[in-house]
């Protein structure tokens, strides 16, 4: 089976690819220009250009749409918040014979930004952190509590501990346009407890397969557990909204049980799942092709996996002391790395990794700050902005039509 990813260079995109390589499945994978993709998978047998996605996702698709149809692939899977145009027109891909999972551009609708997806949490009754309010201005915003909070936009979050700091980031974001067509902003108050992140499978609102793991070392370290509420409250969200194909959650892991955070329309770094018995990529592949699997049961609990890369670059931010000391912990297996494998491919398993390894790893010893910073903001260009959400709300642009003859 030939399965195009729709993204090249994302962790995700990644795990992905080496689960269906491990499958005996070819994947190829879209990518943006000048971006080389670190560590690429010996499975992904191809690399498609296409535009950045943020800043042109009716022309992202329409590259994915050619390649589709010059090449006979039977599955796209969509790694990231590309599903966000796909589900906004899902028949320019199905049109060429190719299996696809999204859900309803209604239902993603729902969930496509933090303040939707908590009112779509508070309609049903799934738990979220004390103080959870919705503000669609930047005058309501600067009356909220008191801090601390946190303020959650479409882009990322900004933990707020001071007023002067939250009548300064009103300020920003009504620059930023945050609040342009009515579009809310999503207010919490810190919530004590452990991170749990859940990832989950759907057909047509039929839960087929889900994981949870608690992040035990910020992005680096996870151990898978197995929590039966989190399984019935998430099952309770895509039955709520039909959903069709991957979604993703993260929690608070709360006295009272799960206090939810938020909720993304993807699959999300599906290593843990797969260390710990749960193919969420097969669930997700048999979904698009439209088959009706059996719901997979809980896998293993307990199992620990790492991401050493992300444990090297969150410490790189605090400075070039705190990256070497991670370094030396990943590579003497100290804690909190001790009795964890690696999500993806090792070095030892995939020695052409290694010069990667090494550039990632002398960066992080030698950059200043603002080149990291600068190195991290190219990500964006691939993300859901909220011009790019504008964008795809407004439906494709028209098609060019071909001259009239003379």
């Amino acid at each position: 089976m030939r399965v195009l990813l729709g993204d090249g260079f994302g962790v995700t995109s990644r795990q992905i690819a080496v689960a269906i390589g491990r499958s005996g499945h070819e994947p190829a994978v879209l990518a943006p220009p000048g971006r080389p993709i670190p560590g690429r998978p010996p499975s992904v047998a191809r690399v498609y250009e296409v535009p950045a996605f943020g800043t042109d996702p009716w022309a992202w698709l329409a590259r994915a749409e050619a390649v589709l149809g010059a090449e006979p692939y039977d599955v796209l899977l969509p790694t990231d918040e590309h599903v966000a145009v796909l589900a906004r027109a899902p028949e320019r891909i199905t049109a060429h014979g190719v299996a696809l999972a999204v859900p309803s551009f209604a239902a993603l609708r729902r969930v496509a930004d933090r303040a939707s997806a908590a009112s779509t949490l508070t309609e049903i009754g799934m738990p979220q952190p004390a103080g959870t309010v919705v503000v669609h201005t930047a005058e309501e915003l600067r009356q909220v509590a008191d801090p601390p909070l946190w303020i959650k936009t479409l882009l990322g979050s900004h933990r707020v501990e001071r007023r002067e700091q939250l009548l300064r980031l009103a300020d920003e974001l009504e620059r930023d346009g945050a609040f342009v067509d009515g579009a809310g902003v999503l207010v919490q108050e810190p919530a004590a407890g452990p991170v749990l992140s859940a990832q989950a499978v759907f057909e047509h609102g039929r839960l087929v397969a889900v994981h949870a793991y608690e992040h035990l070392h910020g992005p680096a370290v996870r151990r898978s557990v197995v929590a039966p509420d989190i399984r019935e409250q998430v099952a309770m969200l895509g039955g709520h909204l039909g959903w069709h194909g991957a979604l993703s959650l993260d929690a608070v892991r709360t006295a009272s049980g799960p206090a939810w955070l938020n909720v993304r329309p993807c699959l999300t770094e599906p290593g843990n799942a797969a260390a710990s018995g749960t193919d969420l990529v097969a669930a997700l592949i048999a979904v698009s092709r439209g088959e009706t699997p059996p719901s997979m049961p809980w896998g293993r609990p307990d199992v620990r996996t790492r991401q050493a890369h992300a444990g090297v670059w969150t410490a790189a931010r605090a400075g070039r002391r705190h990256a070497a000391r991670e370094m030396l912990r990943i590579a003497l297996r100290l804690r909190p790395y001790r009795d964890t494998a690696e999500e993806s491919l090792s070095l030892r398993h995939e020695p052409r990794r290694i010069p990667g390894a090494l550039w990632s790893a002398t960066t992080a010893l030698t950059a200043p700050g603002h080149t990291l910073a600068r190195i991290t903001h190219q990500d964006s260009q691939d993300t859901l902005s909220p011009s790019t959400w504008r964008r795809i709300l407004a439906g494709p642009p028209p098609r060019p039509t071909a001259p009239h003859p003379r």
